[in-house]
């Protein structure tokens, strides 16, 4: 097949329509076409189109989660999830995954310590809840686990526990001591904080 035509497109400046044999081919980027010195009338195979297509795919992806990480740090399952809704395909993936953590962009256990102090900073919430949010944004147990040991190690659970208890007691003050352990036991689980740590909170404050 000849390249016949090389022409940039009018919505995307950085990308060139491909035309081989007087016909529409693909679309690439500028990058791809300087790495392999596309050019008009060069004669090119199937097997140097699929591997120009790879390397375009990943030029692609890479601006995908370039664009992505922008906004905020990001764990490895996001940018994945991200890209697959891109229809990027996994080598694609993999590619620029092992691209990223090379410069130092993925961190798991740094967003989800990030992660952790921004919810304890702004909701107040235990280990458990913590747990929780990391499962959602596809942060392994063991990393999580790591990360909330650390945390507790420089931060009290059972203050946070004991704040929380203080900003809501007032609503539930003039209730049977019953129904003030029970409300205070069912409100500190649903912040994720630990049976034996609420179970203190209860025993040293309500009375």
């Amino acid at each position: 097949m000849i390249i016949t035509k090389i022409e940039k497109q009018k919505k995307d400046k950085k990308r060139y329509n491909i035309f081989l044999d007087d016909e529409f081919y693909c679309g690439l980027y500028e990058d791809t076409i300087l790495k392999f010195g596309l050019a008009s009338k060069d004669e090119i195979s199937e097997a140097k189109i699929d591997e120009i297509r790879e390397f375009d795919e990943y030029i692609f992806a890479k601006k995908i989660a370039f664009d992505y990480l922008s906004y905020r740090i990001r764990t490895v399952a996001e940018i994945r999830k991200k890209l697959k809704a891109k229809k990027v395909s996994e080598q694609s993936t993999e590619r620029v995954l092992t691209h990223l953590a090379e410069l130092g962009l993925t961190n798991d256990e740094e967003f989800a310590r990030q992660l952790a102090s921004e919810k304890i900073k702004r909701k107040g919430i235990g280990r458990k809840l913590l747990m929780q949010k990391f499962f959602e944004k596809g942060i392994s147990k063991s990393t999580g686990e790591e990360v909330l040991d650390k945390v507790f190690t420089e931060i009290d659970e059972k203050q946070i526990a004991l704040d929380n208890f203080r900003k809501y007691y007032p609503k539930i003050k003039q209730m049977d001591i019953g129904d003030r352990k029970r409300k205070t036991f069912d409100h500190l689980a649903r912040k994720g904080f630990d049976f034996e740590v609420i179970n203190e909170i209860i025993r040293d404050n309500i009375y």
